[in-house]
């Protein structure tokens, strides 16, 4: 499995076109909090019994690596996801946003930057497939505005493997997630192509009280080498809080700084979600296996 990913980078660069010259064709906020599952900045595999509704909002400073293209963006994302059983969940966010920078004049652009701007809508699916093993599909559709550093110029589709590990003795969760992420467009940006990449990210979660948890967190991508020129590689860390002031009621609140000058490593973020979990259970709990003894003693 560990090697399938790279062949098939290597595989699909082979096959690749040109690059789009469309330097703005891109998203450059990398934000992936699942809706109604605001733990961390990833799908950390978070138990969803029934439906969740989820206000995101979101500052970020400087996520384009070269001059002042987007120097700060405020988005609102709007999300939900549903419990189709009790091994499959699906979510769908679509954001909004409003931006300011210089786009790019750096480069000779004098066209004025879109202030207020759609992303592109995305949509995902999880699948449990054994403890504690996740698969996890998402397929986002060109929505946003391409010409404005806010959506893709094309589909683009990941999937990848998510392990949630419990720790109850010690309060603790340890979640971690890796995949690979396809684009149907691969455009350059400045020294960079944005393209095919690998992904990952791995987090913590301690419960310090029932109603409050601590979490730390680092994500980082590889993006792949086409015609010569190497994709991105963004890497971020966060750390946040989350609270339950009522059963049905998070609140979680993230705090991110890039570790690298890349494309996709905002100098600062900020994300807050508000998420609303229904109060009656769609799945109900698996019934306990019967005793062995009283079973032996039929």
């Amino acid at each position: 499995m560990r090697l399938a990913w790279p062949l098939l980078l290597a595989a699909t660069s082979a096959r690749a076109e040109a690059p789009l010259d469309a330097p703005t064709a891109t998203e450059v906020d990398r934000d992936t909090t699942p809706p109604g599952g605001g733990e961390l900045g990833f799908d950390a595999g978070t138990p969803l019994d029934t439906w969740s509704v989820a206000l995101t909002g979101g500052f970020i400073e400087r996520p384009i690596a070269f001059a002042d293209a987007v120097r700060r963006r405020e988005s609102l994302v709007i999300g939900g996801a549903l419990a189709l059983g009790p091994s499959v969940v699906v979510d769908a966010r679509f954001p909004l946003s409003h931006q300011i920078g210089d786009r790019l004049r750096a480069l000779g652009s004098v066209t004025r930057l879109d202030r207020f701007v759609p992303g592109d809508l995305r949509i995902g699916v999880r699948i449990h497939v054994s403890h504690p093993v996740f698969l996890r599909g998402e397929l986002s559709l060109p929505t946003g505005d391409a010409h404005d550093f806010a959506g893709e110029s094309s589909w683009m589709a990941a999937w990848g493997l998510i392990g949630r590990f419990e720790l109850p003795a010690a309060n603790l969760v340890l979640a971690a997630t890796g995949g690979i992420r396809l684009r149907g467009d691969e455009v350059l940006v400045a020294d960079r192509v944005i393209g095919n990449e690998l992904f990952g990210a791995a987090g913590i979660i301690g419960r310090v009280l029932p109603e409050l948890a601590v979490t730390a967190e680092v994500a980082a991508s590889l993006g792949d080498e086409v015609q010569g020129v190497q994709g991105p590689y963004p890497a971020e860390a966060r750390a946040g809080v989350v609270v339950w002031p009522l059963p049905f009621l998070e609140l979680s609140l993230r705090g991110g700084v890039g570790l690298n000058d890349e494309v996709g490593a905002p100098s600062f973020r900020l994300v807050l979600q508000v998420a609303y979990r229904g109060p009656n259970k769609l799945i109900e709990p698996a019934p306990p296996p019967p005793d062995e003894d009283i079973t032996a003693q039929q």
